[in-house]
């Protein structure tokens, strides 16, 4: 569920490959800079302006400050996998649990500014805090994003979105090249993946409220990922456990994936 690409989709037992199958390991920053070449049906004299410029900014304004994000992953076979996140960037504080219909398996991790806490109710030590200094991480894991407040591996999405244009006053559609985004998570499905359909919604403020990926009619051998940001500014109180014991340095080196 986390960064939530990969660190937050739930893997085996180790880590959470966050999500969104769409995981894979993201890079941190905004998800500015988008190529406007990509946008389908841009109109110059639509008020809006760019659909795929606005997405990308909406994205970023949605993890600017504290929020709750719920991932939900519906697998071809019907199984669900579902994270919730409360994140604050400006404290670099990050609170996850997911947990696999599929396998049983709840995992959490827990990001307090320089300290990484994982717990799982499977694997060699299930319900133990386990902890490492994020330090100890791979350069490039996806904690690191996470923990600067990079949800989704915002610039990777962007660099995979094909074709995006207004639907509505506050909606965005368009489609999704997966191979693009995380090409290691997921299952070479063939030319299904290069245009998977995305949408999008935005609020008021002009933040990201929720995004889906995929449709199980359109395309029943890819997964359906969906994401839904709330509680944006609210108080996000995420404390170290005390009864924590060190993380296996196989764990670590998986973590930087």
């Amino acid at each position: 569920m986390l960064q939530i690409r990969h660190a937050i989709f739930v893997a085996a037992g180790v880590c959470l490959s966050f999500t969104l199958a769409v995981a894979g390991c993201g890079q941190a920053g905004p998800a500015t800079s988008p190529e406007t070449t990509a946008t389908a049906g841009a109109d110059p004299t639509d008020d809006r302006g760019d659909a795929k410029a606005a997405l990308a900014a909406a994205i970023d304004k949605s993890q600017e400050g504290s929020a709750r994000v719920t991932f939900t992953m519906l697998s071809p076979s019907g199984s669900k996998t579902v994270t919730h996140v409360d994140f604050d960037p400006g404290t670099q504080r990050v609170s996850t649990d997911s947990w696999s219909e599929h396998t049983g398996e709840t995992m959490y991790i827990l990001l307090v500014e320089q300290d990484l806490y994982l717990r799982s109710n499977s694997g060699p030590l299930p319900h133990v805090w386990l902890h490492t200094d994020r330090a100890e991480l791979p350069p490039g894991s996806s904690i690191h994003a996470m923990a600067e407040g990079d949800m989704i591996g915002a610039a990777d999405l962007m660099r995979a979105v094909t074709a995006v244009e207004w639907t509505g006053d506050t909606e965005i559609t368009g489609t999704v090249d997966l191979t693009r985004w995380s090409p290691a998570l997921l299952p070479e499905l063939g030319d299904a993946m290069l245009a998977s359909p995305l949408k999008a919604d935005l609020d008021k403020e002009g933040r990201l409220t929720h995004l889906s990926l995929g449709d199980s009619d359109l395309n029943p051998e890819l997964p359906v990922l969906a994401l839904q940001y709330r509680r944006f500014g609210q108080p996000v109180t995420i404390l170290p456990p005390t009864d924590a014991v060190s993380m296996p340095d196989t764990m670590v080196a998986a973590l930087g994936n």
